[in-house]
């Protein structure tokens, strides 16, 4: 079950620099490896990451963030969110996602399992 996360704080918390990043692809995983939905980061720093949304699933507390273009998923819990918008704020180190899980979030229909 899904628990509603607090809006964005309009005061700046981020600690380490962001940058902007253009059109990088990336899906919103549940800890199981389940999709949830797509999106692209606006925003990324070492700590977390800024995403817009595709969707309007229920996104829950703690899940993966997947980044299509590296190919690795990252533990990650919600912040804040706005609208379309959800911040991440990552809770361990990028790994390498294996060829079956590769597969079955990044193959043809992968939203249908």
């Amino acid at each position: 079950m899904a628990v509603p996360s607090p809006v964005r704080p309009s005061v700046e918390k981020r600690s380490l620099f962001r940058r902007r990043t253009r059109l990088r692809p990336i899906k919103l995983v549940t800890r199981e490896k389940r999709f949830i939905e797509d999106g692209s980061a606006i925003d990324l720093s070492e700590d977390g990451v800024r995403v817009r949304r595709f969707g309007n699933a229920l996104v829950p507390p703690t899940l993966l963030y997947f980044d299509e273009s590296e190919e690795t998923l990252r533990p990650a819990a919600v912040v804040w969110r706005v609208r379309n918008e959800v911040g991440l704020r990552f809770t361990g180190k990028a790994y390498p996602i294996d060829a079956t899980d590769r597969a079955h979030l990044a193959g043809r229909y992968y939203a249908a399992l």
